[in-house]
């Protein structure tokens, strides 16, 4: 099988097409013929060596895929060849997605959303999952006011999809360009008094005025001095959830003088239990999605496809992600 290959960790440069023996599936697992995947910030911060890059199991990165089985082990009994299927591969698959195939535990499988096509279907698992983790979280504590630091990416545009769902709509979030507004209050379906400009040096103050005081929930997609703003931004009582870094020490003394919570959202975590059965938990958030865009209740994430399989796609979608200039998901297909 054709696949994209991370010769070493470090620059982009390093990802060079090889061809590879077929992937077989093992017990409880099924091989995905790949139709399309989409790219997350996670995959440049792998190909760097950084954190992430620690429980690598092999050098074809990429986590989103979407495509149709191709084989099922004989331990299987809930898929079969032909089906239609979407993933969030963790760490747990034969290799990542860029790849033609790749063998999956079954567990982590969820079927397509049949409103989808497999392009739009590989923008959902990664974004879809976080997002949905993060507004459970959200949800929890029934907050009246939301902020959102980033949200013009994939789990940020999902994020807000599924906070309008359930009528949670009184949300501020940040852009950081013309096109990041133009696409929140276009695509997003959000006011211009709903939006704030981060290199705004005043953002923050700003931020307050737009929601009339402090936030209930501050949620942080970006990391680094967001995270501290988020901090500033919380109301006494506020909850703070990121899925990038923890609070520092000063960002810490804040919210212990509000008497605000924190907690990390990781789409990973689920995939480090020994237990197979914690890993269902993706796909019970995946079917959760693919109902509400299946009942029309979300729509369809809003998508670029780059090209094809090959080693150049990767390379410019590394670099898009890179410059923290996209908005949506970018896709890849098979």
């Amino acid at each position: 099988m054709k696949a994209i290959v991370l010769s070493a960790f470090g620059s982009a440069d390093n990802f060079v097409e090889e061809d590879l023996p077929m992937p077989e599936p093992g017990e409880g697992e099924v091989r995905i013929r790949v139709k399309a995947v989409s790219f997350n910030p996670v995959d440049y911060q792998i190909r760097k060596g950084l954190s992430e890059s620690r429980r690598l199991r092999s050098m074809i990165l990429g986590r989103d895929v979407s495509g149709s089985i191709d084989a099922v082990h004989e331990s299987v009994t809930e898929f079969r060849p032909g089906d239609e299927v979407f993933a969030y591969v963790c760490e747990l698959a034969s290799s990542g997605t860029y790849a033609e195939y790749v063998c999956v535990p079954a567990q982590i499988v969820a079927r397509k959303p049949q409103s989808l096509t497999h392009e739009q279907a590989a923008a959902v698992p990664v974004a879809g999952i976080t997002a949905s983790l993060a507004l459970d979280r959200a949800w929890a504590r029934r907050p009246r006011s939301v902020f959102v630091a980033g949200g013009a990416g994939g789990v940020g545009t999902l994020f807000i999809a599924l906070a309008d769902e359930i009528g949670l709509r009184n949300l501020v979030t940040t852009a950081g360009s013309a096109q990041s507004r133009a696409y929140l209050t276009g695509r997003c379906l959000l006011a211009d008094d709903q939006v704030v400009d981060y290199s705004d040096a005043a953002f923050v103050k700003q931020a307050l005025q737009k929601n009339g005081g402090a936030f209930d929930l501050a949620l942080d997609l970006v990391g680094g001095s967001m995270l501290t703003a988020c901090c500033e931004l919380l109301a006494v009582d506020g909850h703070l959830a990121s899925v990038t870094d923890a609070p520092s020490r000063d960002d810490f003394e804040i919210l212990f003088q509000k008497n605000a919570t924190f907690h990390s959202v990781g789409a990973n975590a689920y995939s480090l239990a020994a237990d197979r059965t914690v890993w269902r938990r993706y796909r019970d958030l995946l079917d959760r999605l693919s109902q509400s865009f299946d009942i029309y209740a979300l729509t369809p994430p809003p998508i670029t496809v780059l090209g094809t399989l090959s080693a150049e796609v990767v390379k410019r979608a590394h670099g898009l992600l890179e410059s923290g200039s996209v908005q949506g998901k970018l896709v890849m297909t098979c």
